[in-house]
């Protein structure tokens, strides 16, 4: 059954900032900020019939005339706090750049209403889902990001082969336009299988299943971690049937992320008011495997590999008329 909190609350969200900007010549600026922010009443879901832990075989629900009851209420908090860092050129001398710095934490209780591939969204323990909070799974302690777009100063007008007849008119009006994104790794969640009710407390509709964690009896944390092993998978032992796992939310960190876009456009003058631009664009530039995050499952045969990636080096090429 579904059941809904009959004082269903509205979400809000309290913002608050403070920041610092300085002006560094005609045409580029830096600004300095601190940033935060707290969620209440976020929307989650807990199974309010869910019986105590036990080793007992036949482990009855408080009300035996259901299966779970998946309640869906607005209990869930938030908090975000971090520093932020940008730096902004104008357009100037054919070249404009915006680039930022984020330093940040984000912690939750759950962060989605529905499941994530690094986080079930539902807990452990429903009669304790205070004990779900720890990192959001969308939280990256590190990201930079850096956007530029240069009109590249060659043919008619330009500073570079301006005097060459036909070879500067090919030449002209070729921008170059460039995404560098370079971030820390999103935490997840080490669970056993889905099919897997440890707790013997009864497998949920909502999230992966049974929802049940492992123990934690080492430091999980590898110095070399590699795709073949990802974290220490013998830091983590299934619990005594009929109880929960001791093991956190969300206390491991996956890959890193590291990716360059990059395009060259050109836009050649069809008529008064028709322009025709080809354009050359590479995804993935330097064809880096940036891995996914890794299997999470204790009992799994692939636990604590990566068996998947982003995407690899894509090139597309296309002819755009603005009129």
């Amino acid at each position: 059954a579904t059941a809904y909190q009959r004082d269903l609350q509205t979400g809000r969200l309290e913002h608050w900032s403070i920041g610092v900007q300085r002006q560094l010549g005609d045409s580029r600026t830096i600004d300095i900020a601190y940033v935060g922010s707290r969620g209440r009443n976020l929307i989650a879901a807990r199974d309010i019939n869910q019986p105590d832990p036990s080793p007992v075989a036949r482990n009855l629900r408080p009300n035996p005339l259901f299966d779970d009851i998946t309640l869906i209420e607005s209990r869930g908090k938030s908090v975000y706090n971090a520093m932020q860092i940008k730096f902004q050129q104008r357009f100037d001398r054919g070249l404009t750049v915006l680039t930022a710095y984020t330093l940040g934490n984000s912690n939750d209780d759950a962060s989605g209403f529905f499941a994530s591939a690094g986080d079930p969204n539902f807990p452990q323990d429903s009669r304790n889902p205070g004990l779900e909070y720890g990192r959001s799974s969308f939280d990256v302690r590190h990201r930079f990001s850096t956007g530029f777009g240069w009109e590249i100063p060659l043919g008619t007008g330009q500073r570079w082969l301006e005097n060459k007849g036909t070879l500067s008119t090919i030449l002209a009006d070729w921008e170059l336009q460039g995404i560098v994104t370079l971030q820390s790794g999103q935490p997840f969640t080490v669970a056993l299988l889905p099919e897997v009710d440890n707790s013997n407390t009864g497998r949920s509709t909502l999230g992966f299943g049974a929802n049940d964690r492992p123990n934690l009896v080492g430091n999980p944390v590898l110095a070399n971690p590699s795709p073949e092993q990802w974290f220490n998978t013998s830091a983590f032992t299934v619990p005594p049937f009929g109880s929960f796992g001791d093991a956190g939310r969300n206390i491991l960190d996956g890959p890193d992320f590291q990716n360059v876009n990059l395009a060259l456009t050109k836009d050649v003058s069809v008529r008064e008011g028709v322009t025709l631009q080809l354009r050359a664009e590479t995804f993935n530039l330097f064809n880096r495997t940036n891995f996914n995050l890794p299997d999470a499952f204790v009992g799994s045969p692939t636990f604590g590999q990566i068996v998947s990636t982003e995407s690899p080096r894509r090139c597309q090429f296309g002819i755009k008329l603005i009129f």
